[in-house]
């Protein structure tokens, strides 16, 4: 998901890669929205800000530590007031969309 905060054009190939590692997941489109924007978010939004922002990309250690030490600072503060969540929403909605379709559209899946 932290494809979506790097300071690049995110591409259909970069959604699609996302799509297929949520899909992969254990998580309902529920929990993965809750952690797109509830935990990456507040982690990874600053990196869009930056003059310099991170476009390569993050090691896994760096991503668990980073949303560990930001989720604890934030909470569920972000969700409510992420100013990218409208943003975000058109690409990371294509996501979802990609996620259901390659999991077979099940219902506990659903939003």
């Amino acid at each position: 998901m932290t494809e979506f905060y790097l300071d690049t054009e995110l591409t259909d190939r970069d959604i699609a890669y996302v799509a297929r590692t949520c899909a992969a997941s254990p998580y309902s489109l529920a929990e993965l929205d809750r952690i797109m924007f509830c935990e990456v978010g507040p982690a990874f939004a600053p990196n869009l800000l930056s003059m310099a922002g991170e476009w390569a990309g993050w090691r896994e250690e760096f991503i668990k530590e980073r949303i560990l030490q930001t989720h604890r600072r934030w909470f569920y503060a972000f969700y409510v007031l992420n100013p990218f969540k409208r943003f975000m929403r058109l690409k990371w909605g294509t996501a979802l969309r990609q996620i259901a379709e390659l999991r077979g559209g099940r219902k506990r899946n659903a939003l």
